[in-house]
């Protein structure tokens, strides 16, 4: 997938992406999370954003070559942790008061949606905050964008704090009750 190009999506490039960076980081509705975790990292480039307002964040990609890319743009960030590992199936251990969904639920199956309830509400802290956002063109992923964020929508523990529609993408951040 990365082979020889070091950001195939255009991840550090494309002005999408760094738009919706900055719009994520500025939707967050704290300042400073305690302990954040951030599944579907890619090269690191919005974990690099988003470690500067974290004392600890995981994350982590299911393709070793770009959580091996994230870890080397990530060496001055000691309190960044990186992982190969597969979402919904994996989380870290213990809890958490930031979650971060990016581009990553429209991914999951039944199955898969089924795992990341479960795991969202063993990880998410009381008062905690679930940041998603998701491209609306067409796609073949199992979810569009906006019926992953209607599935997310209907998880029984969380509130809707924020929500913005643009004409690419869909944004919310939860808060856990």
């Amino acid at each position: 997938m990365y082979g020889a190009d070091a950001d195939p999506w255009g991840f550090d490039s494309r002005f999408y992406e760094r738009r919706k960076y900055a719009l994520t980081l500025a939707a967050l509705p704290r300042e400073r999370y305690v302990r954040a975790v951030e599944p579907g990292c890619s090269n690191g480039a919005f974990t690099e954003l988003l470690a500067p307002r974290c004392d600890e964040l995981i994350a982590f990609d299911f393709v070793e070559d770009a959580v091996e890319r994230a870890r080397r743009r990530l060496t001055a960030s000691p309190h960044v942790t990186l992982a190969c590992a597969e979402f919904p199936m994996w989380w870290p251990e213990g809890t958490g008061d930031l979650v971060v969904w990016s581009e990553v639920a429209y991914y999951l199956t039944e199955r898969g949606c089924d795992a990341a309830e479960v795991g969202l509400a063993d990880w998410l802290r009381p008062g905690g905050h679930l940041v998603a956002v998701h491209y609306t063109g067409r796609t073949d992923y199992p979810l569009s964008g906006d019926e992953a964020h209607r599935w997310i929508d209907g998880i029984p523990f969380l509130q809707t704090l924020f929500a913005a529609v643009d004409e690419q993408f869909v944004m919310r951040v939860w808060g856990r009750e």
